[in-house]
């Protein structure tokens, strides 16, 4: 099948471009793809040949249904099992359409946004964002899809019928079925409709095995380590690269919660700071929040020992680690010393035991392997 081999290629080019191998259980789930890409495919091309008839405009203005004519895709599988590359290698096959491609987490946000807006305008308001989406985006590409709140679920529960209502396609990758979204969440019963849209509008395919490929990329480091300016400049800039050859170095600045912070460098799902930029300055837990909330992974250089006069950055880091743990956010220090000799001041010193006692578990190959927690 010719779309079958041209998504194989694109999916080992881009393996290859991060230094990595396609498997054997990572082909078996591109073949499913491939065959569901060439049902979207079709179905938009149906649609497009409709859409240009006026007989056609009048039917799909006067005939949506829940189910859409035809399904989108769900990956899932375990942490490192190369879905996002999948899901990319397919996007890029459907280039000749609208698409959206977003991380889950900065969709949610930008709904959020909308919906905002929309209130003030209508009393209906996901509806409303959902033919907003749908005016611009026929394939919307949702990555690290997860519900882990109830204020989510309910949101979800209408926006996306909304969305395949209004014939938006959905590619979404997971790490868990969708049978197993928002388990043990408050009134799950209520969101078990939304499971069921899921499973109906797009073909759940399962990315098997175990062998996690982003943890062999960032194994070969130790997460903390002592050393000097130049040996901590290298090390940082090897593990970024590695996590992603296409992140930008030197990087200049990023903006989170609408404040500036500088950064050293920037790469998908990766990001660089120093010390001094991330803790030095005013920085609040709202900031720290949406850094792990955005990044699976967070270098930090340049941590230098901290006295009591230091008290205020040394909170901002305990803040930090607390919000990166919490999130699982794989967490690669440079420090002037190693994690129990860091603080030196009296103030803080019961808090900054539990910041030692993580920073010394963040460097375990079992927490290194859990999935981030966005």
């Amino acid at each position: 099948m010719k779309v079958n081999q041209s998504l194989q290629a694109q999916f080992i080019e881009k393996l290859a471009g991060a230094n990595s191998e396609a498997d054997a259980n990572q082909i078996l789930a591109l073949n499913a793809c491939a065959i569901a890409l060439e049902q979207i495919t079709q179905g938009l091309e149906r649609d497009r040949r409709q859409a240009a008839s006026i007989l056609g405009l009048i039917f799909s203005k006067f005939h949506k249904t829940v189910q859409s004519q035809f399904q989108g895709i769900y990956l899932w599988g375990s942490v490192g099992r190369g879905k996002t590359v999948m899901m990319d290698a397919v996007l890029d096959e459907l280039s000749g359409f609208e698409i959206q491609r977003t991380h889950f987490h900065r969709f949610m946000l930008d709904v959020h946004q909308r919906l905002k807006k929309a209130r003030l305008k209508t009393s209906d308001p996901l509806q409303q964002v959902g033919r907003e989406i749908a005016q611009h985006v026929q394939i919307l590409g949702l990555d690290e899809f997860h519900v882990s709140d109830i204020g989510d679920a309910m949101i979800l529960s209408e926006l996306l019928h909304a969305l395949v209502q209004n014939k938006v396609v959905l590619i979404m990758t997971s790490n868990t079925p969708p049978s197993a979204l928002y388990a043990d969440g408050l009134q799950r019963d209520s969101f078990l409709p939304t499971i069921s849209l899921i499973e109906s509008n797009t073909k759940v395919i399962q990315v098997k095995g175990n062998r996690d490929h982003r943890l062999e990329k960032i194994s070969v480091q130790p997460a903390y380590d002592v050393l000097d300016d130049h040996q901590s400049a290298e090390k940082m800039l090897n593990l970024l690269n590695n996590i992603d050859p296409q992140s930008v170095y030197p990087a200049k600045a990023v903006s989170i919660n609408n404040r500036v912070i500088s950064v050293k460098g920037v790469g998908k799902g990766v990001i660089w700071f120093d010390f001094g930029a991330l803790c030095g300055g005013t920085r609040s837990k709202s900031d720290y929040v949406e850094l792990s909330k955005t990044f699976h992974t967070l270098l930090l250089s340049e941590v230098p020992i901290l006295t009591e006069e230091d008290d205020n950055a040394a909170r901002r880091f305990i803040n930090l680690i607390d919000e990166l743990y919490d999130r699982k956010v794989n967490i690669f220090i440079v420090a002037e010393s190693a994690p129990n000799g860091l603080y030196r001041g009296t103030r803080l010193k019961d808090d900054f035991k539990r910041t030692a006692s993580r920073l010394i578990e963040i460097q375990s190959s079992e927490y290194l392997a859990l999935a981030h927690r966005p």
